[in-house]
């Protein structure tokens, strides 16, 4: 072992590393099945947060590691108090997992607060009926290192 030391008392047993040893050292932390929220797995429950835009708390943020733009729905544009004047003209159709095409109203670029985290996104507008208040895409989560974990 390298030249350790090994100290022993009745309870513990303690190893006196070199210094070379410590270049080797990762924190790890594990869980265990009893540490689950959810209380079973596998779950298939959404990833949602909450932030702040223009001092205005938004929930149900969803996460999502596959979506390509940032999808900000026109009915969260109308709560925030954003005039549709303030959304600048954009010509991109989004396809969605049904192959169904929804044009963008607008896009606009916002300041999003996640409690210490702060970042600016370019957010497409969509009048749809969503699940989410805001969508955030996978160029998001790179920008931002981000790293979902399940």
């Amino acid at each position: 072992m390298h030249g350790d030391n090994i100290t022993s008392n009745e309870d513990t047993l303690f190893e006196k590393k070199d210094s070379s040893d410590a270049d080797d050292c990762m924190s790890t932390i594990t869980f265990t099945d009893e540490d689950l929220l959810l209380g079973s797995k596998p779950h298939n429950r959404s990833l949602l947060v909450v932030g702040y835009v223009r001092e205005q708390k938004v929930n149900r943020i969803l996460i999502n590691g596959v979506s390509a733009v940032n999808i900000l729905p026109l009915r969260i544009v109308i709560e925030l108090g954003i005039p549709i004047d303030e959304l600048s003209n954009s010509r991109l159709m989004i396809q969605g997992f049904n192959q169904g095409g929804q044009r963008v109203v607008g896009i606009i670029r916002m300041q999003l607060t996640m409690v210490d985290m702060v970042s600016s996104a370019l957010f497409h507008v969509i009048d749809a009926k969503t699940s989410y208040n805001m969508l955030l895409d996978r160029p998001w989560l790179h920008k931002n290192a981000v790293v979902l974990s399940i």
